[in-house]
């Protein structure tokens, strides 16, 4: 698709605007965080601390600092494009020969050269790891060239175009890693467009020659056609709704991209259908503020959008993703005013284009009328991932069927998340920090990716599986509710059936269980209001769970523990387990 529309194309650099027209309010509180930025101290990045993620298994030890230093370099970018006076300079400079000097820009935790293998203790230089970090590195190095000029020491620009050169382009050009996809013989996720759309970002933005720039621009191209064969045309991201800023949005990055360095040769994408399904996917899941419903490695606050959302809407004509995009980003702007600091980027804040998009849109993003749109649908499917949500009277529900081999997978099928207006009533927990336990064979180790910690039954302390295998089969769902046989989700002997009928009205839902084959049934559910249990209930302030069946209850708390976790959450939420024989049936009335 993409790789036919650029064919044969002469690709032009990519051209950026002036800061000139960015509200004075955001444009002085940018300049002094800029004046802050200036008294932090430069950050380090020895060997020890590479070494550290193979010994304790943490990422935030070397990721901190790493991320640190990109975050202040773009930041200190933006506050020098807004003054332009120099004063900004020096300590520029410094950042960015503080990157050139990192032996790596591959973080410890992808220091490897074969998908899903041990990570190397030790980067090797000769052999340039290309990573999702890498790659930004390269973009934030790229768009520093661009948008600084000659503002920028002549011979540091020497540098900063043979570094990017050695450390991406040629091996970008000369290597093969999994996520450049090869014709539908490896499956892809985020990485593939986050990476291809940086990669094209770093060699349009940089003084290449004709033939690398389309070099890299066609092998991209494959890359992207090919991660979109494999997505879905219902438009779901399997991800989750904050991979989705990685995913389809990073998409609609190429797109953009291309289409400027082509006079736009990709216009015509803009009526595309799995595009159109792409961007509607967001709006979809959104439930209020920066709340989404949040399956697989996602936060319950799955961020704000702003700029790049925007873009996307207004390329598709989607009027929800555009009025969401603009309220989220008004909402933000006058947070910042009124605590007086800089607007903040949810996702990738220290990637320089990004912020870049923030500023150079503020103004029309302010000024922008929103429409009238309609209301979200009261019944969506996705059978896809077999997600299914429902809206009515305030109410929020959503239903996961699909099965347990989705991109940053939980062993979640079957699983319910309810909110009622903004506070969640059944919650999904989301994944804490990421550690080299995260994507490990011991992955499911983890208590948040265990259906135990999910809102299913599981058996005798048995939860479900993960791998395609384990699913639901004999689906059905309409805009009354889903019914589904969840018993191939478990392990081989746990259970001989298990049907799950959840029936949707609004502010009362119905749940029926039915077990067969199976010993000791127990219902898992997630709260985050510590409910009042009695014998056949469970009550909190706003909303009641009543029990048929049941034959005994608990309540529980688990300790909520990290930073990705406390984003979302407070120290405690609350698991309560419905013992019952082979029938339950429970009803939710809010």
């Amino acid at each position: 698709m993409v790789s036919e529309l650029i064919k044969g194309r002469r690709l032009r650099p990519l051209r950026f605007t002036s800061l000139s027209s960015v509200p004075e309010k955001m444009r002085m509180l940018a300049i002094e965080e800029g004046e802050m930025l200036l008294e932090e101290p430069m950050d380090e990045l020895p060997l020890s601390l590479y070494r550290a993620f193979s010994r304790t298994g943490s990422r935030a030890v070397y990721e901190t600092p790493y991320f640190r230093k990109r975050r202040r370099l773009s930041h200190l970018v933006i506050a020098e494009l807004l003054e332009g006076n120099g004063r900004f300079m020096d300590r520029i400079e410094d950042e960015i020969w503080s990157l050139i000097s990192e032996p790596s820009w591959a973080i410890p935790a992808h220091n490897v050269y074969i998908r899903d293998t041990q990570q190397l203790p030790v980067p090797d230089l000769s052999r340039p790891v290309l990573d999702l970090f890498a790659m930004e590195s390269a973009e934030i190095m790229a768009l520093s060239y661009s948008l600084l000029g000659d503002r920028l020491d002549q011979s540091l620009k020497a540098s900063m175009l043979y570094e990017v050169r050695r450390r991406i382009i040629d091996p970008y050009l000369s290597s093969w890693f999994w996520w450049m996809g090869k014709e539908g013989k490896e499956k892809l996720n985020n990485w593939t467009v986050w990476c291809s759309q940086n990669v094209l970002l770093t060699v349009l933005a940089m003084p290449f020659a004709d033939d690398i720039r389309t070099r890299v621009a066609e092998k991209a191209a494959a890359s992207i056609d090919d991660w979109y064969m494999q997505y879905s045309d219902d438009g779901c991201c399997d991800e989750g709704a904050q991979y989705w800023h990685a995913a389809p949005l990073c998409f609609f990055g190429c797109i953009k991209i291309l289409s400027e360095a082509t006079g736009g040769a990709l216009s015509s994408l803009s009526s595309d259908m799995k595009l159109r399904a792409m961007a509607s996917y967001i709006t979809n899941v959104h439930v209020v503020d920066d709340r989404y419903l949040n399956f697989a490695d996602c936060s319950p606050c799955a961020g704000w959008l702003g700029a790049r959302e925007y873009l996307f809407g207004s390329f598709i004509g989607c009027s929800e993703l555009v009025d969401l995009a603009v309220s989220d980003f008004r909402e933000q702007y006058s947070k910042a005013v009124a605590e007086g600091r800089a607007v903040r980027l949810y996702d990738n804040d220290y990637n320089l284009w990004y912020n870049y998009l923030e500023y150079s849109l503020a103004d029309e993003m302010l000024e922008c009328r929103l429409s009238s749109s309609k209301p979200l649908p009261s019944f969506t499917r996705y059978d896809s991932v077999g997600l299914y949500i429902y809206r009515r009277d305030g109410v929020v529900l959503a239903v996961k069927g699909g099965g347990n081999d989705d991109s940053h997978n939980h062993n979640d099928t079957g699983s319910l998340i309810l909110y009622d207006g903004s506070h969640p009533i059944l919650a999904d927990i989301g994944v804490e920090t990421y550690t080299k336990t995260t994507f490990s064979k011991d992955r499911y180790t983890l208590f948040p990716m265990q259906s135990l910690y999910h809102n299913v039954v599981n058996f005798a302390g048995v939860g479900q599986e993960a791998g395609a295998q384990f699913r639901a089969k004999d689906v059905e769902a309409d805009e009354r509710g889903v019914s589904m046989e969840l018993g191939g989700a478990y392990p081989e002997g746990t259970v001989s059936s298990y049907q799950r009928r959840v029936s949707f009205c609004g502010r009362s839902i119905t749940v029926a269980d039915v077990v067969k084959g199976a010993s000791r049934p127990v219902l898992s559910l997630i709260t985050l209001d510590r409910p009042e249990a009695a014998c056949d209930a469970i009550s909190a302030d706003g909303w009641r769970i009543e029990f048929k069946g049941c034959s005994g209850i608990a309540v529980e708390e688990i300790a909520i523990k990290g930073a990705r976790l406390r984003i979302a959450w407070p120290e405690k939420l609350y698991r309560t387990l419905v013992s019952f024989s082979d029938n339950l049936e429970w009803r939710i009335i809010l």
